[in-house]
């Protein structure tokens, strides 16, 4: 597996306009002086133009500007010159409020220069590119191309569409790849191009034949996935709609459908001559509307303008106006791209009746009578998510009696995000399948913290011996681990009740770590844990002591805590502790009321295990102490006898999983490769 990212270029002047791959002439008038030249850049606002002659202007001197095309000249627009590149020569010029009349002029100038093929578009260039040779997982890409029925093109050496295509059916037991070719199939060899959840997947296609009317290839050994954007688009409802005044022109209004959102764009099919649209047009108000939802306003830039089947398709980037409309333009994104899930609204008492139903209160080490007192706990907790979702929130598959399925999303540390309660319960009478409903609630928990411009990592603590999470979430972990951006780290989960008796080793002195035994924590963890794994949970001297998240947390109304405390042999530093606690309710298994050991020395060694003991009755006092009846530890040590000697109860194997946030959409990709209902 190799993969390659690209940064975009950034910059308003790279988008600003077209440029121009023609001699088309322009010529400017300074004042007495008189230059001609070859057009080089131009928009309904700007222009640059390559001098003949070596005399330029000076920037912000007056200008009188007349483009052409052969006969076709462009009424004379008065400009200011905002730009002088002596070198080359070249100078840009901002027109002084153009007329109308002379936009629609040049509007029809760039339409025609498209059509000759004679306007230079960017070059678009994948954020990720990524190379796939993993037997299975070229399978499970194949199968689930062919139970979406996917839409791919066929392309020729010299990269042009020469037929579209539609998956038909994958059988890898009979090596027969099928397609359903639309059109008439031209001489070879081809690259298959089809299209995926966010990516676009190619196949080399030189052993594909025709057979019963199906484009028949071999099952694929290696594919190559490409991503031209981070955020997915997704299809606009019919009622969605844009309008706005012209900045330039006010008396131009502007009223179209969309094509497509996201959180941070959109798309709509425009009419050149009538809307004035070119790249780098900023929009100070744009107006989006959807049936059922409440206008939302927002800044807007012209990225991109192309050609489709069906017109011109305007590519635009947005920003709401403020964090009102920012949690707006996120419900109406949600709206269209999650239907069949929801964020909002009081589903306290149905999710704790699917927790009820699914048996998730009787996961390892539990009894469902001991949840009863965490009841309103639990609301009052999502009670204020609900008004904090840049913090976590709840995510819900509703059915005819309740809900289906359960997710919830948290923020517990500065650029990370953790998935936890999970559940999900079949409804009687229900034609949904697990997988469906699975993929809909984890799409909708995760997709939504691509909006936060803080995130990271993701992690969760996960169940070790879970198929569904194998497949999913371990087998993802396995495949990128060499890149340093995933970790899976085993873990036995343990439970203490603060008021049992709690053994004190007289040999062993707990306190508060000096700076020096700080810093040998910090090299400990850095020596013993991976990259992802100390990053995830801010295990990092400068986010350690969780400032900025608590900070956050308390303006939410939530709690957030944490501590680092050492245990001394004979006043020698021999292991750590790290107490962790957050709001109560948040977690019913108290996942973030946790305590993690960190020995200095081997941990086999009779002081370090007394330390060990030591340090989990300081935690027992800790957690009593906020009002706290029970707490966690994560076993990650090789020698366990401490934990045989304290009174904690056994909840089971895990493994903490850890993803970069870079490769959260191939992770998107993989949830609805390995969800996706088989073809029958």
């Amino acid at each position: 597996m190799h993969t390659d990212t690209h940064d975009a270029p950034a910059g308003r002047e790279a988008l600003l306009g077209y440029r121009v791959g023609t001699e088309l002439s322009a010529a400017a008038s300074f004042g007495a002086d008189f230059s001609s030249g070859r057009l080089v850049q131009l928009s309904l606002e700007h222009l640059t133009l390559h001098l003949e002659s070596r005399a330029v202007p000076r920037k912000g001197q007056a200008a009188s500007v007349v483009v052409g095309e052969g006969e076709r000249w462009a009424t004379a627009l008065d400009a200011e010159v905002i730009g002088v590149n002596a070198l080359r020569p070249e100078v840009s010029l901002r027109f002084v409020a153009p007329p109308l009349d002379a936009g629609r002029r040049i509007v029809g100038l760039l339409e025609s220069l498209r059509d000759n093929g004679q306007l230079l578009t960017p070059e678009t260039r994948p954020v990720w590119r990524e190379q796939i040779d993993r037997a299975e997982r070229v399978s499970r890409i194949c199968e689930a191309l062919a139970a979406r029925q996917a839409r791919g093109v066929l392309r020729s050496r010299d990269g042009q569409a020469v037929a579209e295509v539609t998956c038909a059916f994958f059988e890898p037991l009979q090596d027969v790849f099928a397609w359903n070719l639309h059109g008439t199939l031209p001489p070879g060899p081809f690259t298959l191009e089809a299209f995926g959840y966010s990516s676009v997947v190619h196949f080399q296609m030189d052993a594909a034949r025709m057979e019963g009317g199906l484009l028949v290839m071999p099952t694929p050994t290696s594919l190559v996935r490409f991503r031209h954007r981070w955020l997915r688009r997704t299809q606009a409802s019919a009622s969605c709609t844009l309008e706005f005044d012209h900045p330039l022109w006010p008396q131009v209004h502007v009223h179209r459908g969309l094509l497509d959102v996201s959180y941070e764009g959109l798309s709509f099919l425009t009419q050149p001559g009538e809307d004035l649209m070119y790249p780098g047009l900023r929009l100070p108000v744009m107006q989006v509307s959807l049936d059922g939802h409440a206008p939302v306003r927002l800044r807007a830039e012209v990225r991109n303008i192309s050609s489709t089947p069906h017109g011109r398709r305007c590519g635009v980037s947005v920003r709401p106006l403020d964090a009102q409309e920012a949690r707006a333009w996120r419900a109406l994104v949600e709206a269209q791209a999650h239907p069949t899930t929801k964020v909002e609204g009081d589903w306290n008492d149905a999710t704790w009746k699917l927790f009820e139903r699914s048996g998730y209160f009787r996961l390892p080490g539990k009894e469902p009578e001991k949840f009863t007192s965490l009841r309103d706990q639990f609301s009052r907790a999502q009670d204020k998510l609900q008004e904090a979702p840049l913090l976590g929130y709840r995510v819900v598959r509703p059915a005819e009696d309740g809900m289906e399925a359960t997710l919830s999303v948290l923020k517990p540390y500065a650029g990370s995000w953790m998935a936890h309660q999970l559940a999900r319960h079949q409804p009687p009478g229900s034609r949904s399948t697990a997988r469906e409903a699975l993929r809909d609630i984890y799409l909708r928990g995760y997709e939504p913290t691509q909006s936060d411009p803080e995130v990271k990592w993701f992690f969760a603590y996960c169940e070790a011996n879970v198929r569904w999470v194998r497949y999913t979430k371990f087998d993802f972990a396995t495949w990128y681990a060499d890149t340093g951006q995933t970790c899976l780290v085993p873990f036995r989960l343990m439970e203490g009740e603060v008021d049992s008796v709690w053994t004190k080793p007289a040999n062993v002195k707990v306190g508060t770590p000096t700076q020096e035994e700080r810093a040998s924590f910090f090299a400990r963890v850095a020596g013993t844990r991976p990259e992802a794994y100390r990053e995830a949970l801010d295990l990092v001297p400068e986010r350690f002591d969780l400032e900025t998240t608590r900070t956050g947390w308390g303006d939410a109304g939530l709690s957030r805590e944490r501590e680092l405390v050492v245990a001394r042999h004979e006043g020698r530093a021999v292991a750590f502790a790290v107490f962790e606690s957050a709001q109560p309710g948040l977690n019913l298994f108290n996942v973030l009321d946790g305590v993690r050991l960190v020995p200095l020395e081997d941990d086999a060694k009779p002081e370090v295990q007394d330390a060990f003991v030591a340090l989990l009755g300081h935690a027992a006092e800790w957690y009593r102490a906020r009002d706290r009846k029970v707490f966690v530890h994560y076993v990650e040590a090789a020698c366990v006898e401490y934990a045989e000697r304290v009174s904690l109860a056994d909840l089971g194997d895990g493994k903490l999983w850890v993803m970069s946030a870079r490769l959260l959409p191939e992770f998107l990709e993989h949830l609805c490769e390995s969800t996706t209902p088989r073809a029958a």
